[in-house]
């Protein structure tokens, strides 16, 4: 199983694995909790658990990679290039493997979109027909509630920023891979969904971090780790300077949290002393 398509769909329609935990980050007088979401969903995320409800009611600020609500198509449309020569950017054969998967999804509006968005809308598509929905996802449940309670929301990044990475696949000589790999995990995608979101239920770290070491376009991970994943949280750091709050909840996809430039790493490096909340898997 290739990993492209796991980590977009949890980093922009969502993102992002590893085992359910929250953190605490503590600085001088500033407390900070920090969770790994999931953005999609099915129904067994249907309620919060009890210890982030808790870090919610106990935050002045509820800190989102992009708040959801704002979400809009007139966000980043400008991006979106109108009827691109599908067989120029990607040879004939595999623009017509998308374009037959386009005429299955029955869709045909599809086909005036570059190939890296048409091939992004048929996963969502897919994942939503299975059941998995951005209103089930951890982060858009916490935004809802914190409508429903006045608390302050704040993203971490302009909301176009995901898009606009992903629509310089093309000139970065990786829509074609991404195309590829897009479309040959769409069949098993129900497989794939299910697995990966039993393992971080269960909080299967080991199991999870397997299923990210598979085998990968050397090039187009190194965009996804890079541009989707380090550099990100480099930027999300920086305006958490600047906001500065007193006591926040931060909730970003799971895969941002770990390794030498995750989230709790680089905190540490800014001074916060981390410890996880618990020792069991939240859900």
């Amino acid at each position: 199983m290739k990993r492209i398509l796991h980590l977009l769909l949890w980093l922009w329609c969502g993102q992002t694995l590893a085992a359910p935990a929250l953190w605490q980050a503590t600085r001088d007088n500033q407390q900070l909790w920090l969770f790994g979401s999931v953005h999609i969903a099915d129904e067994r995320l249907a309620t919060l658990p009890p210890p982030l409800l808790e870090a919610f009611e106990h935050s002045e600020l509820l800190l989102l990679e992009v708040d959801p609500l704002t979400l809009r198509p007139d966000n980043f449309m400008h991006l979106i290039e109108r009827n691109t020569d599908w067989p120029a950017r990607l040879g004939e054969r595999l623009a017509q493997d998308l374009e037959q998967a386009v005429a299955r999804s029955g869709r045909p509006a599809l086909r005036q979109l570059p190939p890296w968005f048409a091939a992004l809308q048929l996963t969502q598509l897919k994942a939503a027909k299975l059941g998995f929905h951005n209103r089930q996802g951890v982060d858009m449940q916490l935004r809802l509630l914190a409508q429903d309670q006045q608390l302050p929301v704040s993203g971490l990044e302009q909301p176009a920023l995901v898009m606009g990475l992903l629509a310089s696949l093309h000139e970065r000589g990786l829509e074609r891979d991404f195309v590829a790999h897009s479309l040959e995990e769409l069949e098993q995608l129900q497989d794939h969904l299910d697995h990966l979101l039993t393992a971080w239920l269960s909080g299967d770290e080991q199991a999870l971090q397997a299923l990210l070491q598979e085998q990968q376009s050397p090039a187009l991970t190194g965009f996804i780790e890079n541009e989707l994943l380090i550099r990100r949280n480099h930027m999300w750091l920086t305006q958490l300077e600047q906001l500065a709050p007193q006591r926040a909840l931060m909730v970003v996809g799971a895969l941002h949290l770990y390794g030498d430039q995750g989230l709790i790493s680089l905190l540490q490096q800014a001074g916060y002393t981390l410890n996880e909340v618990g020792d069991k898997p939240l859900y």
